[in-house]
C-alpha cells in the first residue's frame, strides 16, 4: 500500500496582509500545522508530493479570465486595498496570485497522485483557502476555489466519474455550492452556520432545502459538539454518500467550528477528535482516495490539534474514543428530521429512518414532528451587504475583535484539558440503530433545547443589525457607518430599515 501524501510549499506563507496586521487569515497557519505534524512524526513515512502554480486554463475551470486578470494585476498593497472595497470580507496582497495559484496547484497534484497510486489518502496544507470562491468572485478570505478546481480536474482529466465533496469549516462552503451545484458528476455536503439565516451569507439557499446532489447541515445554535456531528454523518452523511458510490473524496477542512477558535461560546464545538472520526468515516467509504484540504481555522491551539488529529485518522492510525450523545443538541435534531424528510424521496435509506422514527414518535405518545417550520433573518442584512459592495465602501481592516489576553488563556485551558483525556484506540464501534434512533425523540424537552439554544446568537445578529442601521455602532463587518451614511446621502445606497419583531 502507498504512503500518505501531503502538499506543503513555503511560496504560500508569502500571501500577507501589508494593510492590517489584525487579519485571522494567516501565513503562520499553515506553517504552525506542518511543525505540528512534523513534531509527531506524521509525515516520517509520508510522501511530500510537490506543489506548482496552476495554469490558466486549469483555473478557468471555475473561474473567470476576468478574475484571472484582475488577481495577476495587483502589484500593490494600495491597489489590493481598493479591489477588495466591493468584494465580501476578503483581503490580498501582491503576492496572492502567485499563493493562490501554488494552493490549487498543489491540491491538483495531490489528486493526481492519489488517482494514480502513488499515495494513500492525503493533506493539502495550502493557503489562501478556497471553498468561499466562484466564478469572477473571491471572497471570505478565499481567491481561487482549490477543492472545486481539483475535483473538476478529477472528472475532465482522469475519467473520474463521481466526487464527493464534505465541508466541515465553520463557514457554508457558498464557493464549492455554486462551483459544482449544476453537475451530477458531483455531490457536496456541508455543515456550517446558519442561525436562522442571521449569519453570512445570509441566504436561504443554505437552510437544508437543497437539490439531492447536495446536503446541507445548517446549525441554528451554538456550540454543538464532536458527537453531535459525527452522529449526524452516522445519521445522514455516511447513508447519502454510499448511496452516491464517490470514486474520490475531497475533504474541505477548517477547524473553525473547533472548541473555543475565535468565535468562543459563539462557535461551535468540536473537539479535535471529532474532526479526526469524521475523515475516518469518508475514509471507509473511499479508502486511499480522500484527500483533506486545509480551509478555515484561526485559534492555534484548536487548529493545530484538529489537523494532527484528522491526519491520523486518514493515517489509519489510533485516533482518540468518541463517545455519541444520548440525544442530539435540540436545535440539531430538528434539523435532523426536516434533512430526512427533504431527501427521503430520492434516498430509500433515509425514507426507512423516517417511517422509523415517525413510528417511535407514535409508540412513544409523542405528537408527530411539524415539519418546514422555518426561520429567516436574513433578507434586510443580505441587502445591506450588497449595497454596501455596489457603492464600493466596503470595509477592509479590522473585521474581527483580536481576543483578549484572558480569552486567549481561557481557551488554551479548555483546549489543553481536554487532549488530558484522549483514550486512543483503533477500534471504533458503528452505533446500532437503537441508540440512533434515541438521539432524535422529538419531545418538549428537545423543542425547548432547540429554542433556548438557538435564540441566543440568533438575536445578538439581529441586534447588531439594528443597532448599526440605526447608528449605535460604528463597524458591522464590511459595514461602515461614516461610509453608509455618506453613500446614502448621496443616493448610492439603499437606505435599510431595522429587523422588526413587533406586530
Amino acid at each position: 500500500m502507498p504512503s500518505f501524501g501531503f502538499v506543503y510549499d513555503e511560496r504560500m506563507l508569502e500571501h500577507e496582509c501589508g494593510y492590517d496586521p489584525t487579519m485571522a487569515e494567516r501565513p503562520e497557519r499553515m506553517r504552525l500545522i506542518y511543525e505540528r505534524l512534523q513534531n509527531d512524526g506524521l509525515l516520517n513515512d509520508a510522501i511530500k508530493v510537490e506543489a506548482r502554480e496552476a495554469t490558466d486554463e486549469e483555473l478557468l475551470l471555475n473561474h473567470s479570465e476576468e478574475l484571472l486578470e484582475q488577481v495577476r494585476a495587483l502589484a500593490t498593497d494600495e491597489q489590493c486595498e481598493e479591489f477588495c472595497r466591493n468584494k465580501e470580507i476578503l483581503w490580498m496582497s501582491p503576492k496572492s496570485d502567485m499563493a493562490a495559484r501554488v494552493a490549487a496547484g498543489g491540491c491538483i497534484e495531490l489528486v493526481k497522485a492519489c488517482l494514480e497510486n502513488r499515495v494513500y489518502n492525503g493533506f493539502a496544507i495550502v493557503r489562501p483557502p478556497g471553498h468561499h470562491s466562484y466564478g469572477k468572485v473571491s471572497q471570505g478570505y478565499c481567491v481561487f476555489n482549490n477543492v472545486a478546481i481539483a475535483a473538476k480536474i478529477a472528472v475532465e482529466r482522469f475519467g473520474i466519474k463521481r466526487v464527493a465533496v464534505v465541508d466541515f469549516d465553520y463557514h457554508p462552503g457558498n464557493g464549492t455550492y455554486y462551483s459544482l451545484k449544476d453537475d451530477p458528476r458531483f455531490h457536496f455536503t456541508s455543515f456550517h452556520a446558519y442561525h436562522h439565516g442571521a449569519f453570512w451569507p445570509f441566504q436561504r439557499e443554505f437552510d437544508y432545502a437543497t437539490g439531492p446532489n447536495q446536503l446541507f447541515v445548517p446549525l441554528n445554535a451554538s456550540m454543538n459538539t464532536e458527537g453531535d456531528f459525527v452522529s449526524v454523518f452516522h445519521h445522514l452523511v455516511i447513508p447519502v454518500l454510499r448511496q452516491f458510490e464517490p470514486e474520490l473524496i475531497l475533504i474541505s477542512a477548517g477547524f473553525d467550528a473547533g472548541y473555543y477558535d475565535i468565535m468562543l461560546e459563539m462557535g461551535q464545538a468540536v473537539k479535535a477528535h471529532g474532526f479526526a472520526h469524521m475523515s475516518r468515516l469518508l475514509s471507509d467509504i473511499c479508502p486511499g482516495r480522500t484527500i483533506a484540504v486545509l480551509e478555515g481555522g484561526y485559534f492555534p491551539a484548536n487548529y493545530v490539534e484538529g489537523a494532527a488529529m484528522m491526519v491520523r485518522a486518514l493515517k489509519r492510525m489510533s485516533i482518540p474514543e468518541l463517545a455519541l450523545p444520548e440525544r442530539l443538541s435540540g436545535a440539531l435534531c430538528s434539523t435532523v428530521w426536516n434533512l430526512l424528510q427533504h431527501h427521503s424521496k430520492e434516498y430509500p435509506h433515509l425514507r426507512e429512518t423516517l417511517e422509523k422514527l415517525q413510528q417511535q414518535q407514535a409508540t412513544l405518545g409523542l405528537p408527530a414532528f411539524v415539519y418546514g417550520q422555518e426561520l429567516f433573518f436574513g433578507e434586510k442584512m443580505r441587502r445591506l451587504y450588497d449595497e454596501v459592495k455596489k457603492a464600493n465602501i466596503a470595509r477592509t481592516q479590522e473585521w474581527f475583535p483580536i481576543l483578549s489576553e484572558e480569552q486567549i488563556l481561557n481557551s488554551n485551558s479548555k483546549i489543553k484539558k481536554y487532549i488530558k483525556d484522549y483514550v486512543f484506540t483503533t477500534d471504533h464501534d458503528i452505533p446500532n440503530e437503537e441508540i440512533l434512533m434515541k438521539q432524535l425523540v422529538w419531545d418538549e424537552r428537545a423543542q425547548c433545547d432547540s429554542f433556548l439554544k438557538s435564540a441566543p446568537f440568533c438575536l445578538l445578529l439581529v441586534n447588531e443589525f439594528n443597532d448599526f442601521v440605526e447608528g449605535r455602532i460604528d463597524h458591522m463587518m464590511i459595514c461602515d457607518r461614516r461610509l453608509y451614511k455618506l453613500a446614502k446621502a448621496k443616493g448610492s445606497c439603499e437606505d435599510i430599515r431595522r429587523i422588526d419583531f413587533s406586530i
